[in-house]
């Protein structure tokens, strides 16, 4: 009998035996840590339409964090389908108690239809398996990291390493000499796995007050 919420987050999410094959594309483990009592394992999900981004916590701690990317086909459902697939290998792995989600923005563009469906999709899958799912804007997420809901991407990653993540320290982007220039294609490939990160990280500190870089 399913239940009426979420799952209670002391009981594991169990699949079976695991799958064999491949690891997820660039998905890394964290840096080993003494397991926080009383805190959901958290899965942040950052979803575009070429690439998304994961990182997965434990109150202070980053249990694992990757950057997928996703390969368009035919029809938007190809990749929506890829990004299913990596989300559920998630879930196997570290069964979350919370999936927080990027909320999109709703404008009338192809490419914000294209997210729009790719989020309800992760999220409906999450609350099928009796996750509960917080969906969050991009403006909560920031405001809540860095005390400015117009931060950018870079403030985002830089005051996430100095909360405590420094061992990601080596793939956060320089930021460029003149503002004009932006960041080249290569330097904004983990700043998907931080945003994720970030979503994650205020998900939680949602739960249990702001967080500072003492909580690491």
């Amino acid at each position: 009998m399913r239940l009426s919420g979420p799952r209670p987050c002391s009981r594991p999410l169990i699949f079976g035996a695991a799958r064999k094959g491949p690891r997820p594309e660039q998905e890394r483990e964290g840096t080993p840590h003494p397991m926080p009592s009383q805190r959901p394992t958290i899965l942040g999900l950052d979803p575009g339409t070429r690439f998304l981004g994961a990182a997965v916590i434990r109150g202070p701690k980053l249990l694992a964090y990757g950057v997928h990317q996703l390969r368009n086909g035919e029809r938007p459902y190809d990749l929506i389908g890829q990004a299913r697939s990596i989300v559920l290998r998630y879930i196997e792995r570290h069964a979350p108690c919370v999936v927080a989600i990027e909320a999109p923005y709703l404008i009338a563009t192809k490419r914000a239809s294209v997210l729009s469906a790719l989020a309800q999709e992760l999220a409906a899958r999450a609350r099928e398996l009796e996750i509960e799912v917080r969906e969050l804007s991009p403006e909560e997420v920031r405001e809540k990291l860095t005390g400015n809901p117009r931060a950018t991407k870079i403030d985002v990653a830089e005051a996430l390493v100095a909360r405590g993540f420094e061992e990601l320290k080596p793939l956060m982007p320089k930021r460029p000499v003149r503002s004009a220039l932006g960041l080249r294609a290569k330097d904004k490939y983990w700043l998907h796995m931080f945003d994720a990160l970030g979503i994650a990280h205020a998900a939680d500190a949602g739960s249990h007050g702001a967080l500072t870089s003492n909580d690491r």
